[in-house]
């Protein structure tokens, strides 16, 4: 039908006005801005979910990969089979899916609640009287050095709910593999959907205005992820620590609730429109009126049957062409394998490929990585990376869109920009290595052993043993201590709602600069730690803070060009993928370029950055004898090892694109071969009564 509305009963004629090609592309433009928030604010909240549920990188890489598994179960047979039915349903059961996993995602604190991490943090548990027997009454008292012995901790399924549990990584991957579906549906029919209805000359401006919307998602993620993560992951308790402190846990879970209720009502929303849009009121005149030449004799019999009957206008629009025959099981192999002997296709599939492998470093730990690089707290790494990003990319997407709408560019030309485009990314990417904050210097830990030893003579009777990481700062130095009492303090007063200052600290004397690694590195006998108390130095809770302004504006203005040039070429790709195949297979190839890019880079790609970064910690979470997440990173390893493997595979990338502008030299991207285009081509004549 060409009509909008639902089923075959609800078709309103107020709701026909909205049958329009504009129409759609707003809605459609809006619902990926908000399947791009969802995606951005699942790794805005990433590292707080680590840390909630003590998860390594590595299992992160795995939970991530659920979205990109059932691309590679579901999406040749869900673009094969919805390409050529009515795509607007399809892409809204879509949609609905993609709602549902964001309520499936906020399952796990709903399963387990905050944590006792979290609760021990907080005035109200702290004032309960019925303590567990292995805390301390005051979470500063825990910290500092002690002659008395200390309660081991009693390990119990209550001081460890949903800590170290398969449970919450499954209903992630669970809710990612469900996200799949959705994403699928979206970008296998809706793009394609935008071409079939609309003139060829016209796909780049449109897809230059939908990718714009999408691009405009990530700032909105990134901003509830900045608001969610600035309010304690149990609004209703009271922290006595800021969201400056790394044990910070924010409300992760508080946005998936939100963006799940929003996409249901979308996907209603985009049910309405018709499985092909009817033409525009000019063409309806046209074939009401009569007399248009390039008409064939069929066309004008149609014509004649629908002026002479008593339909109404609408009802009139919906008698078209005889429907297409449905695609069968039995034509899928043929039409897969017709795909893959097309080689522009494959090559221009795999260039995507190694790009998403050189960039899934960046996707997916981007808050990390500005958390660990440039000290920046989860809040303010969404909140910054987010607009200024996403500003470039939809400056990037339009202008492109713009430019090859009107200029129409040589297929030669709009490919050879791709080629610039990936040298230019690897040049940023390399650079990247030499762009960071000054490290400092963690007492104990040896540069070239990859060692750390918080243990020595200094704090030997201060008890330490099970005190978790919690860094203190002796800021003259710029050295950080594992913990107050790794550092021998024992007093403390508060200087704030949040932040403490130790002192009498038997670690602390004149020759710590020169104790800035393991003991046994050091060969004179008088560096050796000395027992030496000054009531004068302090220390201050927190890591030490150093002036990353200026190294981290210069990261930022370079990613900000390198999206904006990716942007740019975006477009030029998705045109390759439309005009290198039959109409008939535009959907099932997009289909397959999701496919191959969910298998061989969205899946391995989190999951290899994930284990590169979990080889650079330092301190990792350790409770009851399971290891957890990390704490602390080797910057400059972790900074080194990501950026080189990232430049590595957008080399490849570069070298396939240039493999593409070759093979689609003569590649027409902007011709129209629709027979219906010539119904519009008609001479001023007038009608016979």
């Amino acid at each position: 039908m060409n009509t909008c509305g639902l089923g075959q009963f609800f078709h309103p004629a107020w709701l026909q006005r909205f049958a329009t090609a504009r129409c759609f592309l707003v809605v459609y433009g809006l619902l990926g801005t908000i399947q791009s928030m969802s995606y951005i604010y699942f790794v805005a909240t990433l590292t707080t979910l680590e840390k909630r549920f003590k998860i390594p990188s590595r299992t992160t890489g795995f939970m991530i990969s659920g979205n990109e598994i059932s691309q590679v179960l579901l999406s040749l047979l869900l673009s094969y089979y919805g390409g050529q039915r009515n795509r607007p349903v399809w892409i809204a059961w879509g949609v609905a899916f993609s709602g549902v996993s964001c309520f499936i995602l906020a399952v796990p604190h709903f399963l387990y609640g905050p944590g006792s991490t979290a609760l021990s943090l907080t005035k109200e548990y702290i004032g309960n009287n019925n303590l567990n027997s292995s805390v301390f009454t005051s979470k500063d008292d825990a910290m500092l050095c002690t002659s008395d012995s200390r309660v081991s901790t009693i390990c119990n399924a209550k001081d460890t709910i949903g800590e170290f549990s398969s449970v919450p990584p499954l209903v992630v991957f669970f809710s990612q593999f469900v996200l799949g579906i959705g994403t699928t549906l979206y970008f296998a029919l809706g793009q394609t959907y935008i071409d079939d209805n609309t003139k060829k000359k016209n796909t780049p401006i449109l897809l230059g205005l939908t990718l714009s919307l999408r691009t405009i998602g990530p700032a909105f993620g990134f901003i509830i992820g900045y608001f969610c993560l600035k309010i304690y992951i149990d609004p209703t308790l009271t922290p006595i620590i800021d969201n400056k402190d790394p044990r910070w846990l924010g409300a992760w879970w508080l946005g998936w609730l939100l963006l799940g209720t929003t996409m249901v009502l979308f996907s209603l929303l985009i049910s309405l429109f018709p499985k092909k849009l009817p033409p525009k009121k000019s063409q309806v005149d046209i074939i009401r009126n009569g007399d248009c030449t390039g008409v064939t004799e069929q066309d004008e019999h149609k014509k004649q049957q629908i002026n002479n009957s008593n339909l109404t206008q609408i009802e009139k629009m919906q008698i078209h062409e005889e429907k297409p025959k449905a695609p069968t099981l039995k034509e899928f192999p043929s039409a897969l394998a017709r795909l893959l002997k097309n080689k522009l296709l494959i090559v221009n599939i795999l260039s995507g490929v190694f790009y998403i492998l050189g960039g899934s470093g960046y996707i997916t730990y981007i808050t990390k990585y500005l958390e660990i690089q440039f000290q920046a707290s989860a809040a303010d790494a969404s909140f910054i990376i987010g607009p200024t990003t996403i500003l470039s990319m939809t400056l990037g997407f339009l202008g492109s869109g713009i430019i090859i709408s009107k200029f129409r560019p040589k297929p030669t030309t709009l490919l050879s920009w791709n080629v610039l485009v990936g040298i230019s990314f690897v040049i940023g990417e390399i650079s990247f290595i030499f762009i960071s904050c000054s490290s400092n210097s963690l007492m104990g830990y040896g540069t070239s052993s990859k060692r750390i030893e918080i243990f020595n003579e200094c704090n030997n009777a201060c008890n330490c043993q099970g005190v978790k990481y919690n860094p203190v700062c002796l800021e003259s130095e710029a050295v950080i201590f594992f913990s107050a009492c790794h550092a021998g303090c024992s007093s403390q007063k508060s200087i704030g709602n949040s932040k403490m200052v130790y002192n009498n600290c038997s670690c602390i004397y004149p020759q710590i600069v020169e104790l800035k690694i393991p003991k046994e590195n050091i060969e004179d006998e008088k560096h050796k730690y000395q027992h030496y108390s000054d009531p004068h130095v302090t220390l201050e809770s927190g890591p030490c803070k150093n002036n990353c302004f200026s190294s981290f504006v210069i990261f930022i203005s370079i990613t900000c060009i390198m999206h904006f040039l990716g942007s740019s070429g975006k477009i030029g790709n998705i045109l390759v993928n439309y005009r290198c195949v039959d109409e008939v297979d535009k959907s099932f190839a997009q289909g397959l370029s999701l496919l191959l890019i969910s298998l061989f880079a969205l899946i391995p790609g989190p999951i290899l950055y994930g284990f590169i970064i979990d080889t650079t910690c330092i301190i990792w979470d350790e409770t009851c004898g399971e290891r957890g997440n990390c704490w602390l990173y080797n910057r400059d390893d972790f900074r080194f090892n990501l950026n080189v493997t990232a430049a590595v595979m957008t080399s490849i990338g570069a070298v396939l694109d240039g493999v593409v502008c070759y093979l689609g030299r003569n590649l027409d991207l902007y011709s129209d071969n629709e027979s219906n285009e010539n119904t519009t081509k008609c001479p001023d004549k007038t009608t016979d009564s």
